[in-house]
């Protein structure tokens, strides 16, 4: 598959980068034209206005790259930043334009127009970084008055009588049902683990992610704090957001001082929330809708594997002559935790898509029959501790990926017909995992239980494979051989009775004519 499509997310996601620039420069050929005007000097070095211009046009390139990926959303506040972006690089371009051709009032004009554009295009770009009123939060009223210097967080020395909250009740749940599943037991994105005291206190690489009394620098707090858009808000945006009550459930229990064993109390109005989550059994909450519906405008079959949990089977069999790399990545990142029971057979995928695959934390089935999968793309499921079933059939596994097969803990069923794995490849298989059920479709042909006997006639009827005069029941043989109307050959096909005689003719028109004439 063609690299293009991540080149150009690359350069996408250069926009942060890149857009300092335009911005520096343009600003700042506004001031050295104001003051070549106040001097009455010439206009600026030519190189430079091309500098800003070209730098305007590639920030602006990429902003409009990066707003094409899926996940980056931003509502009016990114239409607004995207439409006033480009209008700063038409306006850098026209100011190019005029400064070749000599027309300075024109360049200045256009550069000026430039300059106004681009302020509200960064306004924009700061409130979707930062949030709403975020240049001018620190000359509002009560700005840093309250401990840990962040607004909205509650003081526990002000606490009168409210109600009393605990880890274990309270806490507990929340993390279960919104973050162990990416930093838990199975799973450590960051290196952060957040399912047990010991290990929440240890924090990731991020940092402290609960500082005891400390809400602002409690690395858990920021990303929940960050623009759903960000991409170190965590938890990721296609996933099931904490409520608002939930995030400051968080906040009072760490400004309470943390603790795992003693409760706290909730002050400055906060009360329990009531949407507390109510995972399943294991701790999973339903599936993203929207990542639903994504699979299925592809027609992808997707259903839960039963009423009692919501793990889900996938199927990509309908559409699967178009389903590449690149539909694997984006249409399974959203339900990574959900996936049980995944069927490629016959996709387009190769070795890139079992990055995605392995990272499915629920994966007990797995169909890869038919696709060009290889020993470099099974060996992403290296360990894997919840595969049961595993289909390589049709696939160029090879005998390099024998100790990988030996080593999955958990699997039971293997299918590797047609595969490129050797006769002796097999047999190690079989004698160092007797009790793995492995189909390589070199079984004894089975021994029929039952064999029916021979056909016995119960009629006068001749044998199907008789000639077609002989063919016929007795009673519809023709008592003529030359037909009565043309003197031709008899056609056993075309035969009537009359007067209780079998009459034959020679072709259809005869029985016609017979019939007006008699």
């Amino acid at each position: 598959m063609s690299m293009m499509p991540e080149l150009l997310a690359v350069f996408g996601r250069l926009h942060p980068i890149l857009l300092h620039l335009p911005m520096g420069l343009l600003i700042g050929l506004a001031v050295l034209e104001a003051h070549a005007v106040w001097k009455g000097q010439a206009a600026s070095p030519r190189l430079l206005v091309f500098f800003a211009a070209g730098t305007a046009v590639l920030t602006a390139g990429a902003g409009w790259v990066l707003h094409e990926e899926p996940s980056y959303t931003g509502g009016d506040v990114l239409e607004w930043h995207e439409r006033l972006g480009i209008a700063t690089a038409v306006a850098s371009c026209l100011a190019a334009f005029f400064h070749w051709r000599g027309a300075v009032k024109n360049y200045r004009f256009s550069l000026l127009a430039a300059v106004l554009v681009l302020l509200p295009a960064g306004h924009f770009g700061g409130t979707m970084t930062h949030g709403e009123g975020f240049l001018l939060e620190p000359l509002e009223e009560g700005f840093g008055d309250q401990k840990g210097g962040r607004p909205g967080v509650p003081d526990p020395q002000l606490a009168e009588a409210a109600p009393i909250a605990n880890y274990t009740d309270h806490i507990a749940p929340i993390l279960k049902a919104r973050c162990v599943n990416c930093h838990g037991q199975r799973k450590q994105k960051g290196d952060l683990r957040l399912d047990t005291p010991e290990w929440i206190l240890k924090g990731g690489e991020g940092g402290e992610a609960v500082v005891a009394g400390n809400v602002e620098d409690s690395e858990i707090i920021f990303r929940l704090s960050l623009p759903p858009d960000d991409e170190d808000h965590m938890p990721p945006e296609h996933k099931r957001q904490p409520s608002e009550g939930q995030v400051l459930l968080l906040e009072a229990w760490i400004a309470s001082g943390a603790s795992f064993e003693n409760e706290f109390t909730l002050i400055g109005g906060l009360t329990l929330p009531e949407d507390q989550p109510a995972p399943d059994k294991e701790g999973l909450l339903p599936a993203s809708e929207k990542a639903v519906a994504a699979l299925r405008a592809k027609q992808v079959h997707v259903q839960r594997i039963s009423g009692e949990t919501e793990q889900l089977w996938v199927d990509f069999a309908a559409p699967a002559a178009k389903i590449g790399d690149g539909d694997v990545k984006k249409l399974l990142e959203p339900l990574e935790d959900h996936v049980a029971d995944l069927s490629l057979a016959r996709t387009q995928i190769t070795d890139k898509a079992m990055g995605r695959v392995s990272d499915l934390i629920r994966l007990r089935r797995l169909d890869l029959r038919q696709t060009a999968i290889t020993d470099a793309g099974l060996e992403k499921l290296a360990d894997n501790p919840t595969l049961e079933q595993l289909n390589v059939a049709g696939t160029k596994v090879t005998d390099t990926s024998i100790p990988l097969l030996l080593a999955l803990p958990a699997l039971t069923h293997l299918w590797v017909w047609e595969s490129q794995l050797s006769a002796d490849g097999i047999a190690q298989l079989r004698a160092k995992r007797p009790e793995l059920k492995l189909n390589a479709g070199d079984s004894a042909d089975a021994v029929a239980l039952e064999v029916e006997g021979d056909v016995e006639f119960t009629s006068d009827a001749p044998s199907v494979d008789a000639p077609p005069q002989e063919a016929l029941p007795v009673s519809l043989v023709p008592s003529n051989d030359e037909c009565p109307i043309t003197g031709k050959p008899v056609d056993p096909k075309y035969t009537i009775v009359f007067e209780g005689k079998v009459i034959g003719f020679c072709c259809p028109n005869c029985p016609k004519t017979f019939w007006e004439k008699n």
